[in-house]
């Protein structure tokens, strides 16, 4: 967790979170090429995206699991808005829409369907592939 010391700060933390994940993302690797007789898939590059995938899906994991643990009740304040931020703070943490636990099951999920997604458009190549070659001429060996 990080600390911000102020506006300026969060911003400047930020985008340099922001530039580190492309950086992990550019090196992920090309999936496909392009060409003028069509469009090749690149299994390992295929491959490399989906660990990149379940790697951001271990860490969204780890921190629905902080989230839960964080999701307590705050010590009564005397103040004239402690009942506001208590409702507050238990909407933004909790499980209920708009809260911090349904974004991130939100993502969990997402992924898993991007990564589900993934695996059907390699298995759907690799039946095209294999469909493919069953349909080329078997020739001489020696040819």
């Amino acid at each position: 967790m990080a600390t911000v010391r102020d506006e300026a700060d969060a911003r400047r933390q930020l985008r340099a979170e922001q530039q580190r994940e492309t950086n992990e993302l550019v090196d992920a690797g090309p999936v496909t090429t392009a060409s003028t007789g069509g469009i090749e898939l690149h299994y390992d590059g295929v491959e490399a995206l989906k660990r990149a995938i379940d790697e951001r899906y271990d860490e969204l994991r780890r921190h629905l699991e902080t989230a839960r643990a964080l999701d307590t009740g705050l010590a009564d304040g005397k103040g004239p808005v402690a009942h506001w931020m208590r409702r507050s703070f238990a909407v933004r943490g909790g499980a209920e829409a708009g809260g911090v636990q349904a974004a991130l099951q939100s993502y969990l999920a997402e992924l898993a369907v991007l990564r589900q997604t993934l695996g059907t458009v390699v298995t759907m190549h690799q039946g095209n592939d294999g469909q493919a070659a069953a349909g080329l001429p078997t020739g001489d060996a020696d040819a």
